[in-house]
């Protein structure tokens, strides 16, 4: 669809809504004062007119305001890639799960964890061919009777009494999505890791948020029936309307009226605000909350925009 930003949200830099979370903070300052500032810099960067002092200067800030990945998020990304390759090019599975494995050793772990991150990608080296096999499985079965299978596509529409439209990405087929659980540390056991839960039902707090994203896909993919596949290097579980409450249509229609619920009460603060600085005046960030484990430069500068350095 063909964007017509009203300017109370473009001078915001918020252009459209993603699943809400309960950190609305974290999104303005995503949105309104880190991507605009990243996005000078690399066309300062990109620019050969740029000075080599103008230069330097961008690469500070963009390296100081980088987020951070994990390796539980990327072994997410190298076993949905590798699933691609197999189901949608028809690669090899023996191959693609090598080559995927030599990707995720190159991944560079966090600095500033104690060596946390380090750790759980050392174990999840190991894990990833499982994983990968227990995901193919649930996918192919819960696309069994597809005609075909279509990849990652991006869903961009209106939700009725909105300004702003909603943007979500399904893995799979415009109505699926694939969720990697992987061990966690453990001194208790020999290795030091606890084997991953994958979860019996959707009810909990970080399942409910998969709900809401599944919620986005039926809400603008014409109500067709979502699945969540959870893969584990030890099994997989299929969620669908089938054998899951929260994945039903009336379900799903109430968890849209939340959505919107947040979403309006967002454009609400948008048009109020008529700069940044009032916009993050707005919002009180809660930085215990995980989705703030963000690199030490992202969140010192998080904290001094708060007033809290």
């Amino acid at each position: 669809m063909l964007l017509d930003t009203p300017e109370w949200a473009a001078r915001h830099f918020y252009f459209w809504h993603s699943n809400p979370t309960r950190e609305r903070a974290k999104s303005f300052f995503d949105k309104a004062h880190v991507r605009p500032q990243v996005k000078q810099a690399w066309e300062v960067v990109q620019n050969p007119d740029s000075t080599p002092g103008q230069k330097a200067k961008a690469w500070k800030t963009i390296n100081r305001l980088k987020t951070g990945s994990s390796a539980a998020m990327q072994g997410g990304i190298e076993a949905q890639t590798c699933c691609d390759a197999i189901l949608l090019e028809a690669a090899d599975p023996a191959e693609a799960i090598a080559k995927q494995v030599a990707s995720y050793r190159d991944y560079k772990p966090r600095e500033w964890d104690n060596g946390e991150d380090a750790a759980r990608h050392h174990k999840y080296i190991e894990e990833l061919p499982a994983v990968i096999e227990h995901a193919l499985a649930g996918l192919r079965e819960a696309m069994a009777r597809e005609n075909r299978i279509l990849g990652e596509i991006e869903l961009l529409d209106m939700l009725p009494g909105l300004a702003l439209p909603h943007n979500t990405r399904p893995d799979y087929n415009r109505r699926g999505d694939l969720k990697t659980k992987w061990s966690s540390p453990d001194k208790r056991a020999k290795s030091g890791f606890k084997a991953a839960a994958i979860p019996k039902s959707l009810t909990g707090m970080y399942d409910m948020k998969n709900v809401f994203q599944a919620a986005g896909f039926w809400a603008l993919n014409g109500r067709q029936p979502p699945f969540l596949v959870y893969a584990s290097a030890s099994n997989y579980q299929i969620f669908t309307p089938e054998n899951c409450d929260e994945l039903k249509d009336d379900f799903l229609a109430d968890v849209v009226e939340e959505i919107k619920v947040q979403h309006r009460c967002t454009e609400n603060l948008l048009q109020a605000a008529e700069t940044k600085e009032q916009l993050l005046g707005m919002v009180a960030p809660d930085f215990k909350n995980i989705i703030w484990n963000e690199p030490p430069g992202y969140l010192a500068e998080a904290k001094r925009v708060w007033g809290l350095a």
